[in-house]
């Protein structure tokens, strides 16, 4: 099976070109870094709710006994924890 992903390129004309694997032809082109910022933030929430759907039903998981201590734990303290600066794989960008 064949990875199927997006590559972005510069073209000859300062532009960005969006290339995907799938159709191996450019699916986006003369684009700014704003247009590409765009696209890429609408393609990340709609693979982050299609996950988060996924977790709520067909693979929902119960909360065990000392998940819900530290539920209960968080509600006592009036907040749950924060995960702080979490960096973005290796591309240099963290979390805030």
């Amino acid at each position: 099976m064949q990875s199927m992903s997006w590559r972005i390129e510069k073209q000859s004309n300062g532009k960005f070109a969006i290339y995907s694997t799938r159709i191996d032809d450019y699916i986006v082109i003369d684009a700014d870094e704003l247009e590409i910022a765009q696209i890429y933030a609408e393609k990340g929430v709609k693979v982050y709710l299609a996950s988060a759907r996924a977790q709520m039903t067909t693979r929902a998981v119960a909360v065990d006994a000392a998940g819900e201590e530290k539920i209960e734990a968080s509600r006592q303290r009036g907040s749950p924890p924060k995960e702080g600066r979490v960096p973005i794989g290796v591309t240099g960008f963290e979390t805030e």
